[in-house]
């Protein structure tokens, strides 16, 4: 185990461990019993030293964790941490613009990659919420020139990658993957493929069955995809820093996106923007996430049922709607998020009513070692050596 807690003290045999508090001037000693745990003294530490002392401590332990990784240029981005709706830890690492020097700021965007599916399970929910669409439907009622294959799928496998449909590899983007396409067109790439399993019986993540749902939402809706998540989500939740943009939209205070190039980065590859729409696009910045997260919280845009079902994982798999979903040893809702040029990784802990978000505009940052590296320090004292 990693434990990047101070030592509490040196002992020897048949001595106790203590503490040693200054109050007035004077010295206080408090003993505790021989093979107390470090856990045990870190938490009586918290009790004795408050509240503001221990926010104090994890700050400074984890600005050292993942300063470990951005020193030796593994991390540039933004971290965030939260409990209750309240940051315990936010700060910015590395440049957002390497040819200028421009650092990252916990104001800057980034783009978010496949934590965009989250957004998209939520729009198909609000429609279901409005009598639009009914989850158990058949993909072939919103989408008439179905094949009969898909006659059997319901927008509920989509979203939870249950309906056998295949994955695009980037030899079936026909025009290549630099030029912009309808979503008529993405559909095209994949609707004469043979499903992968029968409906319901297997379980493969996928960026295609979420072109599908982004075609079903601007079907119903009639607004194409990224204004119905303006109008419906973001504005609603005063996210000002989130949207969906073309590749070529000029995004004020956007992050760029870069690779590694041996010992020295380069820009990311090029594609465009619509070869991942309803499955990613959306950018947004850590502020803005954690209003998502409390606004699940305190179920201002979905309701309990309509969460129950966000958050209810699929069988056979363990995804949601949006999300990915662990029951032990806590519950543990999350999604991890990989575009050329940025990374990101995001995690819920619901009981504990805790949120940590890692956003990189470096594609092979680590975040999410980063991420359940925070959430372990925040939550058990201390990170797992094996924390992945």
């Amino acid at each position: 185990m990693r434990d990047l807690r101070s030592n509490p003290g040196r002992r020897g045999r048949g001595e106790q461990s203590g503490l040693w508090i200054f109050c007035a001037r004077q010295e206080v000693s408090v003993g505790f019993p021989t093979g107390v745990t470090k856990l045990g003294l870190w938490i009586l530490l918290s009790a004795l030293l408050g509240p503001a002392t221990w926010a104090q401590t994890f700050q400074v332990q984890a600005d050292q964790f993942v300063t470990s990784y951005a020193k030796r240029d593994e991390f540039h981005g933004v971290v965030l941490v939260a409990k209750n709706g309240q940051i315990l830890f936010q700060k910015a690492y590395g440049n957002a613009v390497e040819a200028w020097g421009i650092a990252n700021t916990p104001d800057t965007k980034f783009e978010l990659a496949s934590l965009t599916k989250q957004f998209t399970g939520a729009a198909i929910l609000i429609l279901a919420r409005t009598g639009k669409i009914n989850l158990d439907d058949s993909v072939a009622k919103y989408y008439p020139q179905a094949p009969q294959s898909w006659k059997q799928i319901t927008i509920k496998q989509l979203i939870t990658h249950t309906s056998g449909i295949p994955n695009n590899e980037i030899r079936d983007f026909n025009k290549g993957i630099c030029v912009p396409y309808t979503v008529e067109e993405l559909i095209a790439t994949f609707k004469n493929r043979p499903l992968k399993f029968a409906p319901g019986t297997g379980w493969a993540y996928t960026n295609t069955e979420y072109y599908l749902l982004a075609y079903i939402i601007q079907s119903v809706s009639g607004e194409t995809y990224g204004d119905f998540l303006l109008h419906n989500v973001f504005q609603r939740l005063g996210m000002s820093a989130s949207g969906f943009a073309s590749t070529l939209a000029i995004v004020p205070q956007m992050a760029e996106g870069y690779a590694r190039d041996g010992k020295s980065f380069r820009h990311r590859d090029y594609f465009d923007r619509s070869l991942e729409i309803g499955a990613g696009g959306v950018y947004s910045t850590p502020s803005d996430l954690l209003r998502w997260n409390e606004a699940l919280n305190e179920e201002k845009l979905l309701n309990k049922k309509l969460l129950e079902l966000m958050f209810t994982p699929s069988s056979p798999g363990n995804y949601g709607f949006g999300w990915f979903i662990e029951k032990k040893p806590r519950t543990k809702e999350y999604h991890e998020g990989s575009d050329p040029g940025f990374a990101a990784f995001e995690i819920r802990y619901p009981e504990e009513r805790a949120f940590v978000i890692v956003l990189a505009n470096l594609e092979d940052a680590p975040v999410r070692v980063i991420a359940n590296g925070l959430g372990d320090l925040l939550l058990n004292g201390k990170i797992a050596a094996d924390s992945n």
